[in-house]
């Protein structure tokens, strides 16, 4: 038996901010579950495993939402080194005064 667990960022629209993370894991079937004495033991192996899944799934969907954090600072860094420039350019003396 299988557990597929998903996670979806979204956009307060409702869009997609990336790509859905998803994992599938193996879980204990239910006939696993053949007596009381048993269940603990069943029940903490489906557990560990879909903890470990969902920890897994939702660290991947961090690294993706980070990348894109990661992209969004260069943009913008970028785009203030370009401004930068354009200040930097305001400061140079004008031809003309070269020409007087």
């Amino acid at each position: 038996m299988k557990m597929r667990i998903s996670v979806a960022i979204e956009n307060e629209d409702g869009s997609a901010f990336a790509d859905p993370t998803t994992i599938e894991v193996s879980v204990p079937e239910v006939e696993a579950f053949t007596s009381p004495k048993v269940f603990d033991q069943v029940f903490d192996q489906y557990e560990r495993k879909v903890l470990e899944a969902r920890n897994d799934v939702v660290e991947e969907a961090t690294e993706k939402y980070l990348s894109a954090v990661g992209e969004k600072k260069r943009s913008r860094s970028e785009r203030a080194g370009e401004e930068r420039s354009f200040s930097d350019q305001r400061n140079i003396p004008s031809m003309r005064r070269w020409e007087e």
